[in-house]
Formats: structure tokens, sequence, C-alpha cells
């Protein structure tokens, strides 16, 4: 069950560094925020651009080091250590959870925004089978 567990928790890891590197990376929001806003990017003030743009790499850093910190993790994973498993379960609730929550909530508030609902859902599951193939001896 460990290679079960080593592709899980990579796969769960390139998707975060892929979504980190987009909202890095980024020169304006994305478009489910403009759907949320019911606004372009560029009827907005500069200044409240440059807050946004602000936000969108703090979450992309966040999601950056997310991603490694997983892969990070794939080390005592390999050697069979327990806690690694428990530790990026522990990390990715912490981190995609709220993220979870902010997207629904904007699906919530506008239902035909795109909010990357999918996405989060299937780095949690891929976790979820990673840490329970881990624990499978």
């Amino acid at each position: 069950m460990q290679i079960v567990s080593l592709i899980s928790l990579v796969l769960a890891a390139v998707l975060a560094l892929a979504f980190g590197a987009r909202y890095v990376l980024t020169k304006a929001f994305m478009p489910y925020h403009a759907a949320v806003l019911d606004k372009p990017w560029a009827v907005l003030e500069p200044r409240l651009q440059i807050i946004i743009l602000g936000m969108l790499k703090v979450a992309g850093g966040g999601l950056l080091g997310y991603g490694l910190a997983l892969l990070w993790l794939l080390l005592p994973l390999q050697r069979g250590e327990v806690w690694a498993a428990w530790a990026a379960l522990s990390v990715s609730l912490a981190v995609v959870g709220p993220i979870l929550y902010v997207v629904v909530s904007l699906r919530r508030i506008e239902p035909s925004a795109k909010t990357p609902i999918v996405p989060a859902l299937i780095v949690l599951a891929l976790v979820v089978v990673g840490t329970a193939a881990s624990l499978i001896r």
C-alpha cells in the first residue's frame, strides 16, 4: 500500500503546486472572482487591484509551501514513519479546509462562478487515500 500512499500524495502536491504557481504568477484576479464581483478586473481601482494581487500572491505562496511540505513528507513516509501520514493529513486539513470553505461560500453567492471546489476536494481525497494507505500494514 506504500506505493498508493506515495502516488496519492505526489498528485496532491502537484495540484497544490500548480494552483500555487497560478496564483503567484497571476496579473489579475481569477474569472470566478469576476463572476462573484460581477465586474471585470479592468474597472477596479488600481489600489484595489494591488491589494487583491497581494492577497492572491500570499494565497499562492501558501499553496506552494503546502505542496512542498507534502513532497518533503514523502521521505519519512517512504521509510514507514507513521507520524508523517498524520502530518500530511493535518497540514492538508489546515490548508485545504479553509480554501474549501471560501470557494463553497463564493459559489453560494454566485452559483455561476466556477470556483475550484472540485480541485480542492480532489486534493483532500488524495491525501485521505494516501494517509489511509500508509496506515494499512
